[in-house]
C-alpha cells in the first residue's frame, strides 16, 4: 500500500507541471488552472483505486499498474480541457506534459 502523503505529493507535482506546460504555450488561467486541479484530482483518485485493487506490484522494473494508469490520469484532464476550448494553442502539449509527468512522478516517488 501506498501512503497517502506520497500520492498527494505526486498528484501535485503532477497537476502543477500540466499548469506550468498549459502557461507555456499560452492558455488562459482558467483552463490551465482546470487541466491541472483535473490532473491532481485524477491521480489522487487513480492512486486509492490502485491502493484499494492492489495493482501496486511491478510487471516491469519500477513500473506497476498503478504507475502507467497515471499516463491516463495525468494526461486526461488536459485533454479535456483542451477538447472544450478550442481555441487552445499547442492544445496536445498540456495532455503529453502531463501524462509523462504523472508517469515518471510515480514511478520515482512510489
Amino acid at each position: 500500500m501506498i501512503s497517502p502523503v506520497l500520492i498527494v505529493l505526486s498528484a501535485v507535482l503532477s497537476g502543477g507541471a500540466v499548469f506550468a506546460a498549459a502557461r507555456l504555450v499560452r492558455w488562459q488561467v482558467r483552463p490551465a488552472l482546470l487541466a491541472g486541479a483535473g490532473t491532481l484530482l485524477l491521480v489522487v483518485l487513480w492512486r486509492l483505486i490502485a491502493n484499494a485493487l492492489g495493482v501496486n506490484d511491478d510487471f516491469l522494473p519500477a513500473v506497476s499498474t498503478g504507475d502507467a494508469g497515471c499516463l491516463i490520469a495525468g494526461g486526461l484532464p488536459p485533454a479535456v480541457a483542451a477538447m472544450m476550448n478550442r481555441g487552445l494553442q499547442r492544445r496536445a502539449v498540456p495532455a503529453i506534459a502531463g501524462a509523462l509527468a504523472a508517469f515518471v512522478i510515480n514511478v520515482v516517488i512510489l
